[in-house]
């Protein structure tokens, strides 16, 4: 049984990848041309609640500064996975009692977790399957996804450590 579930895992690891790449080649292909107006306020607001268990479970505290009606002109799939991408990461790099605090305006969106330092080139975490430890359970594309999103609308990203926190900022 054991033997069945390692390889049911593999099989998902390699699957989550394959997704992943197939993700950024088809940014990288401007396959997503469709662009809307999307309120990032509010998507933002619909993750944090999709992850409520989640944030339960490692009893981390949100404090939210978020806009009203910040809309940003970009596909709506792409703006879904750049704000699920960086609320995961934000969760899942974070610290049992820690803290997540997002900042929204009409010219930016910053997103702050606690959590160790890095042990790696913080420059390389944007680069696909970098990822800060060897045996973290990430694929080590999230960000490389956020960064694609990113070129693709001309926003700026920029991340850095101030201990303890870990602070992604994207000017649009």
């Amino acid at each position: 049984m054991n033997k069945i579930q390692s390889v049911h895992e593999a099989n998902n690891r390699i699957s989550k990848i394959n997704q992943s790449l197939i993700l950024l080649t088809k940014i990288d292909k401007q396959q997503f041309k469709e662009s809307e107006e999307v309120n990032i306020s509010m998507l933002i607001n619909k993750h944090l609640n999709n992850y409520e268990e989640l944030i339960s479970a490692k009893l981390i505290t949100i404090k939210k500064n978020i806009a009203g009606n910040v809309n940003i002109n970009m596909n709506e799939t792409l703006a879904e996975i750049l704000i699920s991408n960086l609320i995961t990461n934000a969760i899942k790099h974070n610290i049992d009692n820690g803290s997540i605090e997002i900042n929204l305006t009409n010219k930016s969106l910053a997103i702050s977790n606690t959590g160790l330092p890095l042990h790696g080139d913080p420059s390389e975490l944007f680069e696909r399957f970098k990822k800060d430890k060897v045996s973290s359970e990430s694929l080590g594309l999230g960000l490389s996804i956020v960064k694609k999103i990113c070129e693709r609308y001309r926003y700026s990203i920029n991340y850095i450590y101030s201990d303890p926190l870990h602070i992604t900022t994207i000017t649009f």
